[in-house]
């Protein structure tokens, strides 16, 4: 099953014990903006389908930059490098198209056939 923001949202709030209207908020206190920057990181890796501006407006209706530099701000609170959550972000991709292919192939040969 492909992963959603809104569900990255809901987990990251209920471990952190927050609201989502909290992590979607204005506020910049530090124990609501780690939790947000691990929801921009989570949804980043998880969800390859989805852009960076996708995910700031999903996040709060914030610029695609926010969320760039808090995908690099939790990459850094984690000791990863941004590259290999890009590495992981295209492995999502590549196994979500792999599946997609898997389920729907014969239909698309099928229909490419014509």
């Amino acid at each position: 099953m492909r992963q959603t923001v809104a569900n990255i949202l809901r987990e990251v709030a209920q471990e952190h014990g927050l609201t989502v209207a909290a992590l979607i908020g204005q506020a910049r206190s530090r124990h609501i903006v780690v939790p947000r920057h691990e929801a921009y990181y989570r949804a980043f890796t998880e969800c390859p389908h989805v852009s960076y501006p996708e995910i700031a407006r999903r996040i709060g209706g914030r610029d695609h930059t926010t969320v760039y530099w808090g995908v690099l701000r939790h990459c850094g609170r984690i000791g990863q490098p941004y590259s290999d959550a890009k590495a992981l972000r295209a492995k999502a991709k590549a196994f979500s198209f792999a599946n997609f292919a898997k389920c729907y192939g014969s239909v698309m040969e099928a229909a490419c056939a014509y």
